[in-house]
């Protein structure tokens, strides 16, 4: 009887969700059922993948375990769905046409170039031998193409291009690798490459063998990838790099470099094996690796970091160029003015960066969604993010929570916005600070761009406390019901949403430089406790006033004053600074008188007044940099720790006077600043997990969550957790999800989500 069952011929229809277009998930669903001798139909739709089967019943239960267990390479399954069906006769099984509806799928992030592509790319017999748009299944453009979903080629800018013969015999055989690939071209259908000098047109045979030359003789080119132009040249030129940074307005901030392949890299920095598998991976970040010395790369490329952030070539544009760069590493950085907007149009490049660079190589395809790279750094061999964008997004966080049509703007600096619709929450690409008007400019297009990408909608709007914001600003101008989120709430929840432990009861502590604070003061060094998606705080650093308000944050040399004077009073104005008498009694003034002194409590701050304190840092170029630099001098071993108190009972204070003193006595004892600062990171570990083990045991609770922009410093970031688990409690990071100020939209989304009762 049960093999008579087994021979009975059914019929079922499943529905996959998740990234499964544009991932050559077609062709493996079509493989697998020709392999199986099954009938029936696969198809796109907004929904995701149909499909239908026909057969016996133990061939078709074979055919959806195999649909549960195996994928295409870039395929995420977020829901496999199916039924059984009435039998309708099909005869073949064939892949069908587009079905259009309510868009449900997920659109895929841009993938690097794929190794079969890269055989072919390189193989001078091959049709597409040296073609800069190869691409396939497996890799290629998608987001930074696509102007809505369904993921189909009428969809993207290579609508443009018509299919050739071969190339059309190519994406029409379900059993070619290039089978409904949609950017599939080649040289005599596709895109074309065209380089260009301030003259106009160069007339060249081979742009991108001309763009290598030029950078090899020390010049400066724009080169246009997937998501947006970089400016490249010879990161072992030091004359070159300090030119880019001069015609860039670049200040400290460090460049990125690409190299040729992974053993260029293992021999400029420093490569664990999941820093090699993150440069490997087919999101290509740029991965933070320590730098080896002697190192070909110049020093004025990260001026003195540790670490510099490689990326390997991931379009077949950059293959190409870099088989013809000669140096080891050549600057690869976001083409744009500094704290502007990356350029992804031409004739915005032609406009902006024909002062920077000295050619510019382009190409005619459209980008549709611009992206910066991904940058992030390798801890406990996990990626830790510091910017999200190409490669990861559009992907969404799936969070415990039922939120739906949620806006959330997101923070002022590193920032992106988030939108979510049933359980899901689609960050935005990286947007940058927003107190470039550019940056404004383009983070309401990409609002409006991103909804109409994925199908979203809002009408719930949540935004940050900071009334000066320009990202709560801009949300308190739209249609809507309006939520405002604290700050460092929104930064525990977003680890807590990405470690999905909504559901459960932390000490959070989020450190970074500023936050509004409930009580209006100016937060950022926070023990907080989350409970049944509620907060409450238990402590945080002894308040100190800010000189200048934000001008403080630019002259770290402000906060150094604050602090001594807080610590010793009038005696503050005989210690040597680096600044003069006059400036000091002027800043004193400030504080006894209040004027333009907003209270912080941020352990950023105190960052910036130690690093200043030390002649590490006294100006500040780019964002986190006195903090940046102060852990970069730190020495390797363990020091002792610096005095610290802890006083009060409901809301512990940290008075970080003994620290300040403690920090003074040694630099009277020309104690070099390594071991000061080492002694100061070590110092905040402690205090750290002092309190925080006071807090959890009084709150009876054992998850930690660590984020804020200073969990961005390996030494205490990895400290803490380490000490942590060391006394049996679980911590939870931030690792995709940048636990920077880039993660706030994230946070500020699940908040809503609590408020609102999803």
């Amino acid at each position: 009887m049960s093999n008579q069952k087994s021979e009975e011929v059914v019929a079922y229809r499943i529905n996959v969700n998740g990234i499964v277009q544009g991932v050559g998930y077609r062709p493996f669903v079509y493989r697998i059922a020709t392999e199986l001798g099954l009938n029936g139909f696969v198809l796109n739709s907004g929904n995701g993948v149909i499909i239908e089967v026909e057969g016996k019943l133990d061939d078709c239960l074979k055919f959806i375990e195999r649909l549960r267990t195996e994928k295409p390479p870039r395929a995420i399954v977020k829901n496999l769905v199916y039924e059984r069906i009435p039998l309708k006769g099909y005869g073949e099984f064939k892949v069908e046409k587009t079905v259009n509806g309510e868009v449900e799928t997920l659109c895929p992030p841009d993938v690097a170039v794929c190794q079969d592509c890269l055989n072919e790319l390189f193989n001078q017999v091959d049709r597409r031998y040296l073609y800069p748009f190869i691409n396939c299944i497996n890799c290629g453009p998608r987001f930074t193409i696509l102007e809505k979903l369904p993921y189909d080629r009428v969809n993207t800018s290579m609508k443009s291009f018509e299919m050739c013969g071969e190339c059309v015999r190519e994406y029409s055989d379900p059993l070619d690798r290039r089978f409904k690939a949609e950017p599939n071209a080649c040289r005599s259908c596709g895109p074309s490459v065209k380089l260009y000098g301030r003259d106009g047109l160069l007339r060249v045979s081979n742009p991108i063998s001309e763009a290598a030359r030029l950078i090899n003789e020390g010049f400066i080119v724009a080169v246009k990838g997937y998501g947006g132009f970089h400016l490249a040249c010879d990161a072992t030129n030091r004359d070159v790099v300090l030119e880019l940074r001069r015609r860039k307005k670049r200040g400290n901030k460090p460049f990125a470099i690409m190299v040729k392949n992974i053993e260029e890299a293992e021999s400029i920095v420093e490569l664990s094996d999941s820093e090699k598998k993150w440069l490997l991976h087919y999101s290509a970040p740029i991965i933070l690796a320590k730098k080896r010395v002697p190192n070909p790369v110049v020093e004025e490329v990260a001026p003195g970091m540790k670490y510099l952030g490689v990326f390997l070539p991931y379009t077949p544009i950059h293959h190409i160029l870099m088989r013809g760069v000669k140096p080891s590493a050549i600057v690869l950085t976001s083409g744009n003015v500094s704290e502007e907007p990356i350029i992804f149009r031409d004739e915005e490049a032609f406009e902006k960066l024909g002062n920077i660079a000295d050619y510019i190589l382009t190409y005619n395809r459209r980008i549709v969604n611009f992206a910066d790279d991904s940058v992030g750094f390798v801890q406990d061999d996990s990626l830790r993010l510091v910017r999200r964008s190409r490669g990861f997004v559009p992907e969404p966080v799936e969070v415990e929570l039922n939120i739906d049509g949620v806006l959330a703007m997101g923070a002022d600096l590193n920032n992106t916005f988030a939108i979510a619709k049933r359980g899901r929450v689609f960050l935005s690409q990286y947007m940058g600070d927003l107190e470039n008007i550019f940056i404004r400019r383009r983070y309401v297009e990409t609002v409006k761009s991103l909804k109409r990408l994925l199908n979203l909608d809002y009408k719930t709007i949540a935004y940050d406390l900071h009334p000066g914001y320009y990202s709560s600003q801009i949300g308190l101008s739209l249609k809507g019901n309006k939520i405002p989120i604290q700050h460092h709430y929104a930064h525990i929840l977003s680890a807590m949403a990405e470690n999905k432990i909504l559901n459960q009861d932390v000490l959070g502590i989020a450190f970074d430089g500023t936050g509004y604070g409930d009580d209006g003061n100016l937060w950022g060094s926070e023990f907080i406790v989350v409970r049944n998606g509620e907060y409450f705080r238990r402590g945080h650093l002894k308040y100190v006033p800010m000189p200048g308000g934000e001008k403080a944050i630019v002259e770290p040399v402000r906060m150094a004053f604050s602090y001594l004077y807080d610590a010793m009073g009038e005696d503050a104005l005989k210690i040597d600074i680096g600044i003069g008498d006059r400036i000091k009694t002027f800043l004193k003034k400030m504080i006894e008188k209040g004027i333009n002194v907003p209270r912080t409590c941020g352990l950023g701050r105190l960052f910036d007044a130690v690093s200043a304190l030390l002649g590490v840092c006294l100006k500040r170029t780019f964002e986190g940099e006195p903090a940046i630099m102060l852990e970069m001098v730190a020495s390797d071993g363990i020091e002792e720790s610096y005095p610290f108190s802890i006083v009060g009972g409901r809301e512990y204070i940290v008075d970080t006077a003994p620290i300040i003193l403690s920090i003074i006595e040694d630099l009277k004892k020309n104690v070099p600043a390594s071991k000061i600062s080492t002694r100061f990171h070590e110092t905040i570990v402690r205090l750290t997990v002092e309190l925080a083990e006071t807090i959890r045991l009084e709150e009876e609770v054992k998850n930690i969550v660590l984020s804020g922009g200073v969990f961005q410093n390996r030494i205490i970031s990895s400290r803490i957790k380490r000490a942590m688990e060391e006394r049996g409690l679980r911590v939870f990071c931030n690792n995709l999800i940048p636990t920077n100020d880039g993660g706030i939209s994230l946070g500020q989304a699940v908040a809503t989500g609590f408020k609102t009762g999803g």
